[in-house]
């Protein structure tokens, strides 16, 4: 084949190719992620459940969005009733279409929402049934939530059958003393907001000599990752 015909050939191989696999993601943009913004409402289908309050929503104008739960904080899949709230959350709305109300964008884009299934609103459904507590830190107006959460006490239902449970932002956030195993290296990319950041950042620097174990705090102003959403510097 003549040189000028081969390159030629090729050339045009290589735009069938392009044209085939279409065009790359934004910068930014993983395959399947959709953008969203507080405020923002939509309707989507559930195609996974990660555990009982973080979820995969399947936008039903495209684009799946990871979703964490509003005001509502469940087992670790460790703790006693964390596989049980995880189940429930996969019962009540797994596979399913669902309303989504997005409260706030975390870090990397995931949103914190409310989540409306057919049954009614998730949160409220699992705090009920006393496989989840009210996140108050986050959430304070909540005031359905805290009320619901007083009547599963009350009934002793789910997780409160326990004699003191621990919640799980105690669980994930136990501070390690003298003579004890040391809690797991975090950076400032494992948190969602700044508050989240700062929280642990104070339960976790040295009593002694005030100091940042973890380099939480770059500029030493006693403020940790305030890159992060809720931070000075956003």
């Amino acid at each position: 084949m003549p040189r000028f015909l081969q390159a030629a050939f090729l050339q045009t191989a290589f735009l069938a190719a392009l044209l085939i696999a279409g065009p790359a993601p934004a910068s930014g943009q993983g395959r399947g992620d959709a953008s969203v913004e507080p405020g923002q409402t939509f309707t989507g289908r559930v195609v996974e459940v990660t555990d009982g309050d973080t979820f995969g929503v399947r936008r039903s104008i495209g684009g799946t969005v990871t979703i964490r739960l509003h005001g509502v904080d469940t087992p670790e899949s460790s703790q006693p009733y964390g596989t049980a709230a995880t189940r429930a959350a996969r019962r009540y709305i797994g596979g399913k279409d669902v309303r989504v109300a997005i409260e706030e964008i975390g870090r990397y884009g995931r949103a914190v929402a409310r989540v409306e299934a057919e049954g009614g609103d998730l949160g409220a459904m699992l705090i009920g049934d006393g496989l989840a507590w009210h996140y108050r830190e986050y959430a304070p107006n909540e005031t359905g939530y805290r009320r619901l959460q007083r009547q599963a006490r009350n009934a002793n239902r789910g997780l409160w059958t326990q004699a003191n449970p621990t919640p799980p932002w105690a669980w994930r956030d136990r501070t390690s003393g003298p003579g004890e195993t040391s809690v797991e290296d975090r950076d400032c990319l494992g948190f969602d907001t700044q508050p989240e950041a700062q929280r642990f950042f104070e339960r976790h620097r040295s009593d002694s000599s005030g100091g940042d174990p973890h380099g939480l705090d770059g500029d030493g102003n006693g403020v940790a990752c305030e890159s992060l959403p809720g931070g000075r510097n956003m």
